[in-house]
């Protein structure tokens, strides 16, 4: 039994070292409402080396073909070094009762089911019966702008299945300043089935704290125009992480919207001195049935919850080591 309990003290003691909170007391959220805006944007052009220094802060392929002046402005100060990067893939099906259900699976299974997640064709041709548009195509393989639809029957039944493909990266980038800046992307590499409110958000060990006037939004689609950013609806915030609801947009000019992707980031330092290494988590919540009113986001290291009312699919979370 002795045996037993010092197993058991040194397994939270390489917890705590390692920043994974073995307790998680409830904390007060402090819950925001945003300006609203939705504006069409002309992407900023960037050079090879902005590119790759944006990189090195965690940002996807999709946000740099996407990337506004105000985005780049607010970044484009920051000296960084990317030290932990994590991609998750997932398929989230809607059959015919509306159920939906999100399976995790692997980047090639991804590519193997949606296709090539970078276009090497400049621009495509919308077919007439959706307007006739030329448009640039996104670096990911959205142009088949609604879900897969696939039908099964048997002599009895018929069962329609809509499928949807999701992509959230995490990641952490040493900054020349001190501090770490924590990111999570997502991207739909095919539409959803249904566009409500959804909810992204990050997550962390109690040793880190967030540094105030760091974080960072972006939400952003593509129709018939071109490129829209819309703000987010509200931030919830604690000393766990924080997290922003926003309209998953249902309906563009000519065609439909395609091309979702966007971010939330913010940069953290180490409560203490003693503090060497902690966690971080990707959250990414898809409401398929409205949302819950004014309940508040739950945040917990390594959790977010929606609150009561809502109809979701979760994504599964992503989680990062980081050193400070």
């Amino acid at each position: 039994m002795k045996k037993f309990y010092l197993n058991a003290i040194a397994i939270v003691f390489m917890l705590s070292f390692l920043g994974v909170n073995t307790t998680f007391a409830e904390e007060p959220i402090t819950e925001t409402e945003d300006v609203f805006f939705e504006e069409l944007v002309t992407p900023v052009s960037l050079s090879l080396t902005n590119k790759n220094e944006l990189r090195d802060l965690g940002f996807t392929e999709e946000e740099l073909t996407t990337m506004t002046n105000d985005e780049f402005g607010k970044y484009k100060e920051l000296d960084g070094e990317l030290t932990q990067k994590t991609n998750h893939f997932y398929e989230v099906t809607t059959d015919l009762y509306e159920r939906t259900t999100v399976l995790e699976i692997t980047e090639k299974e991804a590519l193997d089911r949606v296709g090539p997640l970078v276009n090497t064709t400049p621009t495509t041709v919308i077919p007439p019966s959706l307007g006739g548009i030329t448009v640039v195509k996104p670096p990911i393989s959205t142009m088949s702008i609604q879900p897969t639809t696939s039908t099964t029957s048997t002599s009895s039944t018929s069962s329609t299945v809509k499928t949807s493909w999701f992509k959230m990266t995490t990641t952490s980038s040493k900054l020349s300043n001190g501090n770490v800046l924590l990111k999570n992307s997502f991207v739909w590499l095919k539409s959803p089935n249904a566009q409500f409110t959804d909810v992204v958000g990050i997550t962390h060990s109690a040793s880190a704290v967030k540094v105030p006037g760091t974080e960072g939004f972006s939400y952003k689609y593509t129709d018939g125009k071109g490129v829209h950013t819309l703000g987010s609806k509200s931030t919830s915030r604690n000393s766990y992480g924080i997290a922003k609801k926003f309209n998953l947009k249902a309906i563009g000019t000519n065609i439909p919207p395609y091309n979702h992707n966007g971010y939330i980031s913010v940069q953290v330092k180490k409560g203490n001195k003693n503090d060497i290494r902690a966690n971080a988590y990707g959250h990414y919540t898809h409401l398929t049935a409205g949302f819950t009113g004014t309940a508040s986001i739950g945040l917990t290291p390594g959790s977010m919850s929606v609150g009561w009312g809502a109809k979701e699919s979760r994504m599964p979370n992503t989680m990062i080591l980081f050193n400070y």
